[in-house]
């Protein structure tokens, strides 16, 4: 029995939700990628996993916006370790102070595994904060646990991807005025199982231990890279310093960033995603706001300032509450088609790298940490070497002519 069409599957676990028989679990292929494998002995062919996945459904609404904004907290200290404007954060907050309410999103299990899991408390919050650029697991009970929320009339914010977002929504099968779903301006994700490899490789090559936090974003001035902090708050990796053993191919190149920002080892299904269009299927969209002022004068600061895009009433509704209600939340209108310009995960999906066929072969080969080392070898030390002609540059008064023939030969290696 196949619930959906393999290489759609975006492991959003709805129907692993919604199974009554618990037939279905999600298991990793020979990639690394989860899909759900149903146990034939016991399952009582139900079609409530068919019925439940978005990927089968008819009834799926795609929404134009209504609104677009550029916004930020105000708070620094709120903002730090935030991912851009800390708009998430503002609204969970919003929602646990003055609804009352849940909060579902991601955060690290004990095992620093990125899981979807909920709070009910301002405090808490902070783990969910920054990016992961990584897939986040649903997990069995999780859908479940929303439904039994909303029945008690508690207020719901959920906050995850947009095929994540889908799979919710395809479990449900109805409307809920107290839930309201916010989903990510999503580049695509990594699978889990790639992530795990490269943080098993870190700790055993640096001997890092007490991890408590992996950061890819933030305000802190650790933005677009993998760190590694421990319980007492200090960075454990990387080194800044890469004029240091200078043609060394060292991890500070952060070869798993420049893998998943290049779309060499993204999801197979992400290449494909339904779900980068101008439409939405969440109450609220969130992002970077990519582009901002470029065509149109904007006399705020541009850094770290989030895109958020109101789809639907319901939405509209709670983020005028929030606004209202969060005096550090700053609002300012603009037009839609200036976050569209930026074509990537809102008009169309992040293309496939030119080298993901040669990395999901080494995979098979190698595992991921060896893969992508041996895939983006020599992109990696043409990057080291443009830094350092850089640093030379700046440091020797290199002429611009010079400095222009050898970034030429360098492309060329």
């Amino acid at each position: 029995m196949e619930i959906c069409a393999y290489d759609k599957c975006t492991a959003c676990f709805a129907c692993v939700n919604a199974c009554p028989h618990g037939s279905i679990k999600m298991t990793e292929d020979k990639y690394g990628e989860l899909h759900p494998v149903i146990d034939e002995s016991t399952c009582r062919k139900c079609n409530r996993c068919v019925n439940a996945c978005p990927n089968n459904s008819n009834a799926l609404r795609f929404l134009y916006p209504q609104k677009c904004c550029a916004s930020w907290i105000s708070d620094k200290s709120k903002r730090m370790l935030c991912a851009s404007g800390g708009v998430g954060s503002i609204m969970s907050e919003y929602v646990i102070r003055h609804k009352k309410g849940v909060v579902f999103g991601t955060l690290y299990n004990e095992e620093m595994i990125p899981i979807t899991s909920c709070v009910d408390d301002v405090a808490s919050l902070e783990k969910f904060k920054g990016s992961k650029y990584v897939q986040s697991i649903v997990g069995e009970e999780t859908f479940k646990k929303v439904r039994a929320l909303l029945r008690k009339d508690r207020f719901v914010l959920y906050i995850g991807t947009p095929c994540q977002i889908a799979g919710l929504k395809g479990f449900l099968n109805r409307d809920y005025d107290n839930l309201v779903t916010v989903d990510l301006i999503c580049h695509g994700v990594c699978p889990t199982r790639y992530f795990v490899e490269e943080i098993v490789y870190l700790k055993r090559k640096y001997r890092m231990n007490d991890i408590s936090d992996i950061r890819f974003r933030g305000n802190d001035g650790n933005n677009y890279c993998l760190t590694v902090w421990n319980t007492a708050r200090q960075k454990l990796f990387p080194r800044n310093n890469y004029c240091v053993k200078l043609l060394r191919l060292d991890d500070a190149q952060q070869y798993y960033i420049e893998g998943f920002l290049g779309g060499v080892t993204l999801r197979e299904n992400c290449y494909e995603c339904d779900y980068a269009r101008p439409e939405r299927v969440s109450d609220i969209t969130i992002g970077d706001f990519i582009g901002l002022g470029k065509n149109k004068p904007f006399e705020y600061s541009k850094r770290n300032v989030s895109s958020v895009t109101v789809n639907t009433a319901r939405g509209l509704l709670f983020y005028d509450n929030v606004t209202s209600a969060m005096n550090e939340l700053v609002n300012v209108e603009r037009d839609y088609s200036e976050r569209l310009e930026y074509g990537p995960s809102l008009r169309y999906p992040y293309p496939r790298h030119k080298l993901n066929p040669a990395f999901r072969n080494n995979y098979l080969k190698y595992g991921f940490a060896k893969a992508i080392r041996k895939t983006l070898r020599k992109q990696m030390l043409v990057k080291q070497m443009g830094k350092i002609l850089n640093y030379w540059t700046l440091l020797y008064r290199v002429p611009r002519k010079t400095y222009r023939i050898i970034k030429a030969k360098m492309s060329g290696i």
